[in-house]
């Protein structure tokens, strides 16, 4: 689940502004979704931190360095937060943070993809993610994404009956 959640959260580093300057995450969220014997899992992370670079007319220029900090897990179960936040999962003492840095930006049809080394415990994976940017009467950028992560891919638990691989992640950003 906080791998997903993770992800998500590490999308939000993907707005910025028109112009090709290195930016600061200012604000976001992060929400995430994994399907278990009782029903959906439904949960967050605090938002994300990092810089951003984003040019709309140049989207090659773009790049991503963000991190999510794995210990601000939270599904409103103290129970189920305290273990997601074990070695058993998440390993936050270990590994504080999730981490993507990006390798290359392109625009496909009418939305983004950012691609790069997304970081959660001792994995590192090359992944795709898919990302609108629109940019705010302010000058700001938000960023929005939904995308898909399978939590045994990054050690995030053991395979299990009772809980899906696969998390869905919602995340939002704001690049100033």
């Amino acid at each position: 689940m906080r791998f997903l959640l993770t992800l998500w959260i590490l999308l939000a580093g993907l707005t910025s502004q028109v112009s090709a300057q290195t930016s600061k995450i200012v604000s976001g969220s992060t929400q995430f979704s994994v399907k278990f014997i009782l029903g959906t899992c439904n949960g967050t992370f605090d938002a994300p931190r990092g810089t951003a670079v984003f040019n709309e007319k140049n989207p090659e220029s773009a790049s991503f360095d963000v991190r999510v900090a794995a210990n601000t897990f939270k599904t409103n179960n103290n129970s189920r937060d305290k273990d997601m936040k074990s070695d058993k999962y998440f390993w936050v003492e270990k590994y504080p943070d999730i981490h993507f840095k990006s390798a290359k930006v392109e625009k496909k049809g009418n939305q983004y993809q950012a691609t790069g080394t997304l970081t959660m415990r001792d994995v590192s994976k090359t992944v795709t993610l898919p990302f609108d940017a629109k940019k705010n009467a302010d000058g700001t950028y938000s960023l929005t994404s939904t995308f898909d992560v399978n939590r045994l891919d990054y050690k995030i638990g053991e395979k299990d009956w009772k809980l899906k691989d696969v998390v869905t992640v919602n995340l939002q950003a704001t690049i100033k």
